[in-house]
């Protein structure tokens, strides 16, 4: 018995449905080989994002005169770097992490990179030969101000500030050994490691020009 062959309209009807199955096929295996891809290319673009919001930061905690040609670099608690932009002058700007206690952004110049490490290495005395400089004009918490191996006590906020680091006597310079808001104090006074602490930024104010007055500003004092 001969069998009637399909109609014109059953042979395309059954072709579309191969080719739509087969597209759909080709469509699923290319989605998974380049799901890995997306994924990957995801990663990446977020990475290079944190990485630009670091170097953003850390070039934010010192004055722009020395932060624009700095290295910025990472730094681990032994104080190894790892450097996310490279730089043209000595000093090192460090993103800190403002969800750890202690960890703040930095700009430290050689010696003050020599005075953080040793802190670090919990040195009996700091090692640098000459006064450093140390910028945190972003802010910073701390455990204490007056041991500087204190990794316990309850964390204390402090303002944007800057530090000369050598062994200032508070004593003998008639300043403050308490943690101040504003002005300058001796941090770690009495120990090897005191410095002298200056809130607020070095960068403040109005610059002088010949012919100009002096204005004065009236305060109040307690009482």
């Amino acid at each position: 018995m001969k069998t009637a062959e399909n109609s014109p309209t059953e042979q395309d009807g059954a072709a579309e449905s191969v080719t739509r199955r087969r597209f759909i096929s080709m469509a699923a295996l290319s989605s998974a080989a380049f799901t890995p891809l997306a994924v990957t290319l995801d990663g990446d673009r977020a990475a290079e994002e944190i990485k630009k919001e670091k170097i953003r930061r850390a070039m934010l905690a010192g004055p722009s005169s020395v932060t624009a040609e700095a290295t910025v670099a990472e730094m681990d608690h032994q104080g190894n770097l790892t450097v996310l932009r490279p730089g043209t002058n000595d000093w090192v700007c460090v993103p800190g992490d403002q969800n750890v206690v202690g960890q703040a952004d930095m700009a430290l110049d050689p010696m003050g990179m020599v005075w953080f490490k040793d802190v670090l290495a919990r040195k009996p005395k700091p090692t640098n030969t000459s006064p450093g400089l140390i910028y945190m004009l972003n802010g910073a918490t701390q455990r204490s101000y007056t041991d500087p191996f204190d990794r316990t006590s309850p964390a204390i906020p402090i303002g944007p500030h800057w530090m000369i680091l050598w062994p200032f006597d508070a004593r003998a310079a008639g300043l403050s050994r308490v943690m101040r808001d504003a002005g300058t104090m001796v941090m770690f006074a009495g120990t090897p490691y005191a410095h002298l602490h200056i809130c607020g930024s070095p960068w403040e104010g109005t610059e002088y020009r010949p012919g100009d007055r002096g204005v004065w500003m009236m305060r109040y004092e307690h009482t």
